[in-house]
């Protein structure tokens, strides 16, 4: 792995601080910095944790959900990491879904922190820009309580990091030269095939509607009226009885007695779902057949 400047003394600081937030633009190299961190960490010692809050582009869990993966071998990539937890959003974008990503990535820290992991890194999305991305990216410090961040810059910025909590420390790193840049299909295509790859193996499975708890996950949900037609090919995520989200789901047919969903859950554990935003950009058609 190519190191990026500043990088070997993130990891000296890192290794002080139990919570550790990476921020910064799209293509500026974060995910790679997670996985530099995570690997260094790993071989001090540490108990390693990696929660993946980019919705699509996430390599911890499937787009839509943010995971937490643990560390506990040398990491190629994020992908490599072992599946501790998941939490559905409903979204492959924060729009829309600001108060549903930042409660996902907060649960996934506290879930990391159960867990008695010794250091916790959070990868977060490209947005940063604009009043919607500052206010992510505010929300998420402010949910997170982190006790070490790293803002990753092309050029000098000072945007929401300048009313950043007192104790917070921060850390200022230049972009590498090394970043990639991809494009917007490019970013569509690993979605697609993130996807697909989750749902190999996926069965039909049918649900009964009386059995479950159903909640919607966008910031101005409207209420939930009847199952139609509508809800076909759409999202979703599935959780047990304590709320956990066991993993995600296409719904195939849905009525007011049983909803049909292609899904890898076994369904003796559903107790709940959650209903993603309903728009093209939800769907994924044939992906699972």
């Amino acid at each position: 792995m190519t190191v990026g400047p500043g990088w070997d003394l993130a990891l000296a600081r890192a290794a002080s601080v139990r919570v550790t937030m990476l921020v910064g633009d799209v293509d500026s190299g974060k995910t790679s910095l997670a996985t530099f961190l995570a690997n260094g960490l790993q071989r001090r010692g540490f108990r390693v944790g990696i929660v993946d809050a980019d919705l699509g582009q996430s390599e911890i869990g499937p787009p839509t959900t943010v995971g937490l993966g643990l560390a506990q071998r040398m990491l190629t990539r994020l992908s490599d990491a072992d599946v501790a937890g998941l939490s559905f959003v409903g979204s492959m974008s924060p729009e829309g879904h600001v108060v549903s990503t930042v409660a996902a990535t907060r649960e996934m820290v506290e879930r990391a922190i159960a867990l008695d992991l010794d250091r916790i890194i959070v990868d977060t999305s490209g947005l940063v820009a604009g009043p919607l991305g500052r206010a992510l990216k505010q929300r998420k410090i402010q949910a997170v309580d982190p006790d070490l961040l790293i803002r990753l810059e092309r050029v000098e910025e000072c945007s929401f990091v300048d009313s950043l909590p007192e104790r917070l420390d921060l850390l200022r790193l230049r972009v590498s030269e090394h970043a990639r840049p991809r494009s917007a299909a490019q970013r569509r295509r690993y979605r697609e095939s993130a996807l697909a790859t989750y749902f190999t193996g996926a069965e039909r499975r049918r649900l009964a509607v009386a059995g479950l708890t159903f909640r919607a996950m966008a910031d101005r949900a409207e209420a939930l009226g009847c199952f139609d037609a509508g809800l076909e090919g759409a999202l979703v995520g599935l959780d047990d009885a304590a709320g956990k989200t066991l993993g995600i789901g296409v719904i195939r047919a849905a009525d007011d007695r049983v909803l049909v969903i292609d899904t890898p859950v076994y369904d003796v554990g559903v107790a709940g779902v959650r209903l993603g935003r309903q728009s093209s950009a939800h769907r994924i058609g044939e992906v699972t057949r």
